[in-house]
This record gives C-alpha cells, structure tokens and sequence, in this order.
C-alpha cells in the first residue's frame, strides 16, 4: 500500500524491505523503550504492524515498557511525596527536551536522506 505513494513518499520496495529488515532486528527493543518515550509511545505500533511483529510478542514488549515507564512515575511520586508538583514539571521538562531532540534527529535523517536521493543518477 505504501508503495502506492512513491512519489510523494519517494520510497522504493528496496527502502521499504531494508525498512522492514532493521524493524525485524531492532523492533523488540524499539517498542519496549519506545513506551518510554513521549510522541514515540504511540507512534511505535505502525512499523511493529507494519513489520508483522507477532501480536504475543508485541504485548508483552508493550506491558513490559509501560510498566517500566509506569514504576518509575510511581516511584518518583512516592519519592517527592508532597512535592508532585516538581515531579510534573520535571516531566514537562523531559517532554520538551525529548520531542526537541527527536525533532532535530527526523530534521536531520530527512535531510541525509533527500540529499542523497538527489545526488543517486536519474533521480531528480
């Protein structure tokens, strides 16, 4: 389906297979901290989808990474005790630097990729 979309997407069936390739090496790792990570938390279902990770495998990847991201809240919670409120903002605080950065990152890799789609013979 994607391939449907080439154009706009500039993806070939060689993108999208050695796409799918990595996902297959690095997908378990990717969801389970994935859930830890703000705008990656959700976004990480589609290429596990996408890859056909097994739905057992990818629950359990799931629990395992919210449940991590859910103790540590927790704990930071009963650490501060009155304080939550700093536990908010510190977490207002992670949010901003994390999207920041994964904003710089997806900035980054889209410019390394288009540049090298342009500098390929026949591409324009």
């Amino acid at each position: 389906m994607v391939l449907r979309w080439h154009p706009l997407f500039r993806l070939t069936e060689r993108d999208l297979d050695r796409a799918d390739e990595w996902f297959d090496r690095k997908g378990g790792r990717i969801v389970l901290f994935g859930r830890m990570v703000p705008l990656l938390r959700s976004a990480v279902s589609i290429p596990a989808g996408a890859s056909e990770m097994p739905l057992r495998r990818f629950t359990m990847l799931t629990a395992a990474g919210s449940g991590m991201w859910n103790a540590l809240l927790i704990g930071a919670g009963v650490a501060v005790g009155e304080r939550h409120q700093e536990v908010f903002r510190l977490l207002g605080t992670y949010s901003a630097v994390v999207l920041g950065a994964l904003l710089i990152i997806v900035l980054g890799v889209a410019a390394w990729w288009l540049r090298g789609r342009r500098s390929r013979p026949g591409r324009a």
